[in-house]
């Protein structure tokens, strides 16, 4: 008798499953539970991503608008530094904790020491390396000078000066990390330009003025 009870059950659950299993239909908030988070989660990581490389790419074109501005000038001062960091943050739409720091880099021995020595012979002399206000990193020496910029600078000729720009654009993404794998990251760029209308660029200061220009 107990047999034949559990095999009507058994019985009835095969059948009912099968019915479940074939059956199409559905309602809408139940399919909308399931696939909203989903969408969600693709909506926020797209956004997420789209902005990271637009501020990444605003913070390499205000570097590139700093670089030509200092490359066409033969002297700016530390007004004139600060007034480049406020355009720096304006056009890479950052804050405060963003900074830039820019560094004459000189070859005086025979070109082979410049670029090819292993650290490369690069000059810096004083006062060719300012940051601005209030950035918590100090001017570049001539050691750091060459280890850290001696990469990201192309071969030189005897007698050459460089411009070394390098930027700093903190970002801050507008979703969580924990949901995109993106998390607040400072972007850095530095672009190295050649003098256009002089053959240096100086720091004027009155305690050392700059002398009077001399074209390339």
């Amino acid at each position: 008798m107990m047999n034949a009870i559990l095999s009507q059950i058994s019985s009835a659950l095969k059948r009912r499953l099968g019915q479940f299993a074939r059956t199409e239909r559905g309602t809408v908030t139940v399919e909308s539970v399931i696939i909203l988070p989903l969408l969600l989660f693709g909506l926020q990581a797209v956004h997420t991503y789209f902005d990271a490389y637009r501020h990444q790419s605003l913070a390499l074109k205000a570097n590139y608008a700093v670089s030509d501005y200092l490359s066409r000038i033969d002297k700016y001062d530390r007004t004139t530094l600060e007034g480049l960091d406020e355009l720096f943050e304006y056009m890479s739409r950052t804050g405060e904790e963003s900074w830039v720091r820019v560094t004459v880099v000189k070859c005086k021995l025979t070109a082979a020491e410049c670029n090819d020595a292993i650290p490369r012979k690069l000059t810096l002399e004083p006062g060719d390396s300012q940051v601005s206000n209030g950035s918590g990193i100090n001017p570049h020496t001539q050691p750091t000078m060459r280890q850290f910029l001696g990469p990201h600078i192309p071969k030189m000729y005897t007698g050459e000066d460089l411009i070394v720009v390098e930027t700093v654009a903190k970002y801050e993404p507008p979703f969580a990390g924990f949901w995109t794998g993106i998390y607040p990251r400072n972007t850095e760029h530095v672009v190295v330009t050649s003098p256009r209308e002089y053959q240096t660029l100086c720091f004027d200061t009155q305690a050392d003025p700059c002398p009077v220009p001399v074209t390339p």
